[in-house]
């Protein structure tokens, strides 16, 4: 009897190996996939809403875009297949965020993940997707601390804090003869203060004293006191290092106290056109800001990606669209170029790969930071943001004093 039924046994086990390993089978399982599903948070609504809306108009081009091709294309199933995004809001609180990716990684059980926005979101829901193993390109990332943790990933989108101040740094010393002193303001947020940090140590031995050095509370608002302040210490340069939207604050205080140094500078604003330029009018013309992206560079889909913003949103995109944009472009490229939607291949592929995008080359360390770092300044010149440093992507000469 025991042996009749070990027999049964043996007969139902080789009929399973049979099935399971009958050419195309796998293949035939794997064909019923229909979509790629791609998740995220996303702060739709709080203090963030305004740079993040930016990001998830920037994720929804790129997906019709790529759809309007035919999806994706993955070697492992032989086709390419369409993209669905799936995001949730985050009311601009990092707990939300947080929760956010772990429903979508353990309940939804989406595919791939696109970042939110900020340094801030950035570095806490990235503990998530690590552990998690899910290659995600940070879209607005730039904190240098969220990439000196090991992690392997996580792939930055844009500029690093330690390195976006250098072309700023590199003009004040060339014009150090008129400029000789310089005030900073500055948001306590994770991303400005790295920013500090960064422009402090650039400007260590150049000669150029800094005589005002103030933070103001994350998406401040009132800036009478601290503008008198810098005021009074008669600065020729005055550097705004700020998120949307406390700047339009400053700049419109900044009318209203009299105080216009020879040369302002801004992490952020004109690349805002509706809620900076057309908001603050005239008194906005002269004002720079640092280079994150710009449709003028001379990068592939840079300009056809800013016309079809435009047209598509009504209104010409930030940089934080732009980032977007590039992040889905790399994470698209790596799933082809890795043929899969294994995640580790794909992070693996992201690793090796090289990538293009409307902001350049790609191509990443074992700490995903992209080996290609560009640093460049943008002014505000009779209502368009121009290039003006340095000289080899200038398509204007930079105003001085603005």
């Amino acid at each position: 009897m025991l042996s009749a039924f070990a027999g049964v046994r043996v007969w139902l086990v080789a009929v399973l190996v049979a099935v399971c390993t009958v050419p195309g089978t796998a293949a035939a399982q794997a064909g019923g996939k229909k979509e790629i599903v791609i998740g995220y948070s996303i702060s739709m609504t709080g203090r963030f809403s305004t740079s993040a809306l930016e990001v998830h108009r920037g994720y929804e081009l790129w997906a019709e875009e790529v759809n309007k091709q035919g999806g994706i294309a993955v070697k492992d199933l032989g086709r390419k297949l369409p993209v669905k995004l799936l995001h949730y809001d985050d009311s601009s609180d990092t707990s939300n965020a947080i929760r956010n990716y772990e429903r979508l990684i353990t309940r939804d059980q989406v595919d791939l993940l696109l970042s939110p926005w900020g340094s801030g979101h950035n570095f806490a829901i990235s503990a998530v997707t690590e552990k998690h193993k899910y290659p995600v390109p940070l879209a607005t990332a730039a904190a240098d601390a969220i990439f000196q943790r090991g992690f392997k990933y996580i792939f930055e989108t844009t500029q690093l804090a330690s390195n976006m101040y250098n072309g700023l740094a590199d003009y004040l010393v060339t014009m150090k003869g008129q400029i000789k002193t310089v005030a900073i303001a500055y948001e306590n947020f994770l991303f400005t203060q790295s920013l500090r940090t960064a422009f402090l140590a650039r400007l260590k031995g150049t000669g150029i004293e800094v005589v005002a050095d103030e933070q103001y509370p994350l998406g401040g608002q009132d800036f009478t006191s601290l503008l008198l302040k810098v005021k009074a210490a008669k600065p020729d340069a005055f550097l705004a290092i700020n998120i949307m939207p406390s700047v339009v604050y400053l700049t419109r205080q900044m009318a209203e106290t009299g105080f216009k140094p020879k040369f302002y500078a801004v992490t952020m604003g004109p690349m805002y056109e509706e809620a900076f330029v057309q908001k603050l009018g005239g008194i906005t013309d002269g004002i720079v800001e640092n280079g994150f992206w710009h449709p003028d560079l001379p990068f592939p889909g840079a300009r056809k990606f800013y016309d079809e913003y435009s047209a598509k949103f009504k209104t010409a995109p930030a940089t934080d669209a732009a980032y977007a944009f590039i992040g889905a472009q790399v994470l698209q490229q790596g799933v082809e170029q890795a043929g899969t939607l294994n995640r580790e291949k794909i992070a693996a592929t992201l690793h090796s790969g090289k990538f293009t995008t409307i902001l350049g080359p790609y191509e990443y360390d074992e700490n995903g930071v992209n080996k290609h770092q560009l640093s460049f300044l943008a002014q505000l010149q009779n209502g368009k943001r121009v290039l003006v440093w340095p000289k080899e992507v200038a398509n204007a000469a930079l105003k001085f004093p603005y």
